[in-house]
Order: C-alpha cells, then sequence, then structure tokens
C-alpha cells in the first residue's frame, strides 16, 4: 500500500531531479516568445528606418527642385540657416550664382543615405550642377540632413557652397529681364 500511495504522490506533483515539469514548460513558452518578438521587433526597426531614409532622400530631391524652380523664399524656409544668416541675403547670393542643380535624370544619382536616428539622416549623392556657359558638371557630397517641425531641412551652408555665388557677377534677375 505504501508504495501505491507513492505513485498517487509522483502524480500529483511531478518533478525531475526537483524542478517541477510545469515550471519548465512556462520557461520554455517565455523563452520561445522572447525569440520570435525579437525578430519582430527587428523588423520593425529596420522598416522604420528604410521609411525615414526614404523620406529623407524625397524632401532631399524638393530642396534641389525648389533651387532649381527658383523658388528661393520656399527654399530658404528648407534650409537650416548659418548664424547671422537672413532670407534676402540668401536669395541674393542665389541671384549671384551661375549654378543651378541640373534636370532630370542629372539631377541626382547614386544615392545612399545612412541613418543616424528619426531625426537626422546622411546623405551622399552624385550631383548634376548646370553651369551657365559650361553645361552640367557632376560632384559627390555628403550631406547631413535634420528633420525639423516635420520638415527635412539642409543646412543653408551646403546649397550656398554649391551655388558658389560671385557677387562680381550681373544676377540673374537683371539677365533674365524681357525687353
Amino acid at each position: 500500500m505504501l508504495a501505491y500511495h507513492g505513485t498517487l504522490e509522483s502524480q500529483r506533483h511531478p518533478t525531475k531531479g526537483g524542478i517541477s515539469v510545469k515550471w519548465l514548460l512556462v520557461t520554455a513558452l517565455v523563452l520561445a516568445t522572447c525569440f520570435f518578438s525579437v525578430d519582430s521587433w527587428a523588423d520593425d526597426s529596420y522598416r522604420r528606418q528604410q521609411q525615414i531614409t526614404g523620406e529623407a532622400r524625397r524632401g532631399f530631391e524638393e530642396i534641389l527642385d525648389l533651387w532649381r524652380q527658383e523658388s528661393f523664399d520656399e527654399l530658404y524656409d528648407r534650409l537650416v540657416p548659418d548664424t547671422g544668416s537672413d532670407r534676402w541675403d540668401f536669395v541674393d547670393q542665389l541671384n549671384h550664382s551661375a549654378r543651378r542643380p541640373a534636370c532630370c535624370w542629372e539631377k541626382i544619382a547614386e544615392v545612399t543615405v545612412v541613418y543616424l536616428d528619426d531625426t537626422t539622416v546622411l546623405l551622399t549623392a552624385r550631383l548634376g550642377i548646370e553651369v551657365v556657359g559650361f553645361g552640367t558638371r557632376f560632384v559627390t557630397r555628403t550631406f547631413r540632413l535634420v528633420k525639423e517641425a516635420g520638415v527635412w531641412r539642409l543646412p543653408e551652408s551646403d546649397i550656398l557652397s554649391l551655388a558658389e555665388p560671385n557677387m562680381q557677377r550681373i544676377p540673374r534677375e537683371i539677365l533674365d529681364r524681357p525687353y
């Protein structure tokens, strides 16, 4: 009878080496859940980074388009202004430039975007820059874009370095005046 009682006791508290089988099952379930959720979290993070880098690239192309269309006021709103800069000085400098982004397929190529955080990316691209009297020249540069108030912005100094304004040049607004 004692042997039978011992069998009933072992059925009520099944253990293996002092560890409950129930505890082992719960632990295995928790570990499996963690293992599969880490994979899902990594996919979400990767998708989020791809979304942000795509938005930054589109924002950069919009900035180039505003410059090409000579929408300098709107362009200035998409820039991170330099210290001591003002809108009118910026517009004047671009009016004294013989350079602007090329059109269409020459505008931007070989783009790589590196995600730094949700509001900062590094974009490296080969840009086509039209130079009056010389045609299109290509330059490869890296730009740091920041997202402020939901808009991707570029430092003002980056645009001015590409434009290479020449204050001794006759401003575009005078050259393009119909007579």
